[in-house]
């Protein structure tokens, strides 16, 4: 049987327990720290990754669950190996940026390990995590694509791409709820573009990382919606992005919807097709109230 109990990365063999689990209780999500020579921590589908296992084998053992204390984030140290996007190191990165219809305006680095596009994560002036979404999709060991993986210890119920939960500079009157970063950034640089610069910009765009909106994600956005600005949640065209909907709604934290009407394309892929200056067009458009 697979060892749920001591690390088969670093093969740490001086600790009987050398792992330690807990459930995110906002996600679902399983996290694996290793507290032997590794030293850090990992998403269960990187750890089985690392350690060229796969899940279902994997998920035979016997695990003892440590639940995360609930309304808690940390703050996490800068990587080093996450590079600005001037970097001469990123040119990877700016290149598959722009081959996603995008420039490089937005909250974005480089990741020189993973090859992948950092998406940070803040509360307040205070960094939380990232996600990184990988130049190149990867395959474990079960054939299962791999497209983004989650640095550890960032608690995403709690935490939002593209705003620190903090009061928005500017003159703003309405927020538009994606699922992921790149359709957010997707809409923020085309609004941005169409109102002649971020500062004139009345909308703001930023992300749940996921349908899974939880409830700190609905609580809120729901104190805009009740201080009279417009909520435009904006998640991709399928079934999950549905039930998020439904869970804003329920919430009462939505004024107004918007899906692309092409169950095969998000809002980063109308960009694509589009262009900036027809996305705001079109994004508009797709706009409907409650």
């Amino acid at each position: 049987m697979i060892s749920t109990k001591k690390c088969l990365i670093c093969k740490d063999g001086r600790k009987n327990d050398s792992l330690y689990w807990h459930r995110d209780p906002d996600t679902g999500d399983i996290w694996v720290w290793c507290q032997g020579k590794c030293q850090r921590g990992y998403s269960l589908r990187s750890y089985c990754h690392e350690a060229g296992i796969s899940l279902p084998e994997f998920l035979k053992g016997d695990f003892d669950f440590i639940e995360a204390r609930p309304n808690e984030v940390n703050e996490i140290e800068f990587p080093t190996w996450f590079v600005p996007m001037s970097d001469p190191r990123a040119i990877k990165g700016v290149e598959y940026i722009k081959s996603r219809g995008l420039t490089l305006d937005g909250d974005m680095y480089y990741d020189t390990v993973d090859e992948g596009i950092v998406f940070p994560y803040y509360l307040s002036n205070t960094f939380c995590g990232a996600q990184v979404r990988f130049i190149k999709p990867r395959f474990n060991k079960d054939g299962n694509e791999w497209k983004i993986t989650t640095m550890s210890g960032t608690r995403l119920g709690l935490l939002f791409y593209g705003w620190n939960q903090e009061k928005f500079m500017g003159n703003v009157k309405g927020i538009v709820v994606c699922e992921g970063a790149f359709n957010a950034m997707s809409i923020q640089q085309a609004l941005n573009q169409a109102y002649g610069g971020i500062s004139r910009n009345p909308w703001r765009a930023i992300a749940c990382s996921g349908s899974g909106a939880t409830k700190h994600h609905t609580e809120t956005i729901k104190d805009f919606k009740d201080q009279g600005m417009k909520v435009i949640i904006a998640p991709d065209s399928d079934e999950a992005g549905l039930k998020m909907l439904k869970k804003f709604n329920k919430a009462e934290a939505v004024s107004h919807y918007a899906f692309t009407g092409d169950s095969d394309k998000d809002w980063n892929d109308m960009i694509k097709e589009l262009g900036h200056e027809e996305f705001a067009k079109y994004f508009f458009t797709r706009v409907k109230k409650i």
